[in-house]
């Protein structure tokens, strides 16, 4: 019995499995709440051991809708059962995320993935619901045609939208996210046509169709799984692991409803995704570089060179031998200090005593290194005039 129950339970008290397991529960949000989720640790290896558990979890619900249809006589096949073994594997696989030592971020992670795996049943139950209601003698391959031809154009839109969400997985723009919104209530509207004694949940399919259905739901949690990481939640809040399921949902969604020849796109997508996100950190990387614009040592303010900037241009290129405007040096000084901060034992305004030498606290663009010419070719021209 864990701590927390102790202190809410009095002795003797008979408490039944239902009560039990609600105060685990409420001792894992706490736990959940208590760890420190504002950042993930991208370099943990562990991190990534919860977007296999999902991978892993979603391709054993597949295996097992297959074999629930080849295990039992054609007679005996039921929807219901077929549905309720499926679910209760899934909600078991990924009832807790896999640790590996102590990973920061490893539950705001965990919290994105998991819905993955109700989304496959989902579509496993309204795929089941297209082929229900059919009479065996209005089933013919002849008719249709509209509606077949309406469903692979909102496929290749289906597509399109992942394709854009890879190329650009953490931008804010919804309008990919629309266009899945739309289509699926266009398929809903008019479904492709429906056949009798089919269905995902109680259609023996041959090896083929069971290879086909493996396929699916790895390649479904592949990109899914890819696109969470790539544009996981700033925090372990609902409306931020909405917003990262939602998007990811609808960028994945399209394997689970094109035909077999659209989901070599697959792996494309990952490949895209992955991509884009380990380009922009590098860019982001770049733009931090101290050797790089706007943190270089002459970066202009506002576009255009200060007093000491281009005191300090101009001293370098003459090699600090020719003698300066005294009114300009000093207009120069004049708009360094103010930018230094001062600190208690200073030497002066935007000096501070450390006991080795001077230091400075910068905030603008001009490095330490000009400063450093500029006020020691001041203070000696200050000297030799007398000023």
């Amino acid at each position: 019995m864990t701590p927390y129950m102790s202190r809410r339970l009095k002795p003797g008290m008979k408490v039944d499995a239902l009560r039990t397991l609600s105060y685990q529960i409420a001792v894992n949000a706490m736990e959940d709440a208590m760890e420190d989720e504002k950042s993930i640790d991208f370099g943990n290896v562990g991190l990534y051991l919860a977007g296999l558990q999902v991978c892993f979890a979603v391709v054993c619900c597949g295996c097992v809708s297959v074999l629930c249809c080849w295990l039992l006589p054609p007679d005996a096949i039921s929807a219901v059962r077929t549905l309720a073994i499926t679910a209760m594997v899934g909600l078991v696989l990924v009832r807790s995320p896999l640790r590996v030592g102590r990973v920061r971020g490893v539950n705001t992670i965990f919290n994105a993935l998991r819905p993955c795996v109700a989304v496959y049943i989902l579509a496993l139950i309204v795929e089941q619901l297209v082929h229900t209601c059919v009479l065996p003698e209005k089933d013919s391959t002849n008719k249709g045609t509209i509606r077949r031809a309406l469903y692979h154009v909102v496929s290749a839109f289906l597509i399109i939208s992942g394709l854009v969400r890879a190329k650009t997985p953490r931008s804010e723009s919804d309008v990919p996210f629309l266009v899945v919104v739309t289509c699926l209530l266009a398929t809903a509207l008019v479904p492709p046509p429906p056949m009798s004694r089919s269905g995902p949940l109680c259609e023996p399919t041959d090896l083929l169709g069971a290879g086909e259905r493996v396929l699916r739901a790895l390649l479904f949690s592949a990109v899914y799984v890819v696109l969470v990481y790539a544009a996981a939640p700033n925090q372990n809040v609902t409306n931020e692991l909405f917003i990262c399921v939602a998007r990811a949902m609808s960028a994945s969604i399209w394997v689970l409803s094109a035909t077999s020849w659209a989901l070599p796109i697959a792996p494309l997508q990952v490949a895209i995704a992955l991509f884009s996100r380990l380009n922009e950190r590098d860019d982001s990387e770049s733009a931090m570089d101290p050797s790089n614009p706007p943190y270089g040592e002459h970066m202009p303010l506002n576009g255009t060179l200060s007093d000491a900037d281009s005191e300090v241009d101009r001293l370098e290129s003459a090699g600090g031998s020719e003698p300066s405007d005294p009114e300009t040096i000093k207009a120069a000084l004049g708009h360094v200090r103010p930018l230094h901060a001062f600190s208690n034992g200073g030497l002066g305004n935007g000096y501070t005593g450390n006991g080795n030498g001077l230091s400075f606290n910068f905030s603008t663009g001009l490095g330490p290194t000009s400063t450093n010419k500029l006020m020691a070719v001041v203070a000696a021209r200050e000297a030799g005039t007398g000023s």
